[in-house]
């Protein structure tokens, strides 16, 4: 299979007043399409900067990072927005849901930043509801959901624009067990259909459900 991520010591430091901070140090690594990837560590390891990093919201300070083709390094902020919108879903652990918009119309806001048609949008919000099972909420506000609907929802939200890779922070850090394992379900039936996943956990039972693992520490690949 060919890789859909290449990193090549990347790098990431950040200036504070007690000097420069490695947060990230030649970092080298591949994914391949269709993998399942856990990258575990403890806080402050430097696993939400990488993930920042692969999710296009920030960017290296060295490196090389190749994104489905694109040099990540050589595009402007619009063509940033395009690949993200384009190539990326992601699933945070606080949800990040729109309180005052129904489940359906936070599942469409991407879509519609998109530029996506009203007809086409409507479609793909309800179908990625089904796929969560959670379309008798659509109308729900977040505050009317519990908080592992919440997370369907958001993963909803993350699939319906068929992103081709899913990239889950802390995906059950927010949730009981039973409602974790109904999020890690879904995850898990996604990538068996070919979506790339990338996963953020300190927990290693959750990391236990990939097919990979990337440990980091102080910024650097332990293994």
């Amino acid at each position: 299979m060919e890789n859909i991520i290449s990193l090549r010591n990347l790098c990431r430091d950040y200036i504070t007043k007690g000097g420069i901070v490695h947060a990230l140090s030649n970092i080298n690594f591949d994914v391949s399409e269709g993998e399942f990837i856990a990258v575990v560590g403890k806080s402050g390891s430097g696993k939400s900067t990488l993930m920042n990093i692969l999710g296009c919201l920030d960017t290296p300070t060295d490196g090389v990072y190749m994104l489905d083709g694109f040099d990540i390094s050589t595009l402007n902020e619009k063509q940033l927005t395009y690949v993200r919108s384009k190539i990326i879903g992601f699933i945070f652990q606080s949800f990040n849901l729109v309180p005052t918009l129904s489940a359906l119309e936070n599942i469409e806001l991407p879509l519609l930043y998109r530029g996506t048609g009203k007809k086409q949008r409507r479609y793909a919000a309800e179908y990625a509801l089904e796929r969560v099972g959670l379309s008798s909420r659509k109308n729900h506000l977040p505050s009317e959901l519990s908080g592992g609907q919440q997370q369907r929802i958001a993963v909803a939200r993350a699939i319906a624009s068929e992103p081709k890779i899913l990239l889950a922070d802390e995906p059950t850090g927010s949730l009981d067990k039973k409602s974790g394992e109904e999020v890690l379900g879904i995850i898990e039936s996604l990538n068996d259909e070919g979506v790339t996943v990338i996963m953020i956990t300190h927990d290693h039972s959750i990391a236990g459900r990939a097919k990979r693992h990337i440990k980091i520490s102080d910024g650097h690949i332990t293994s």
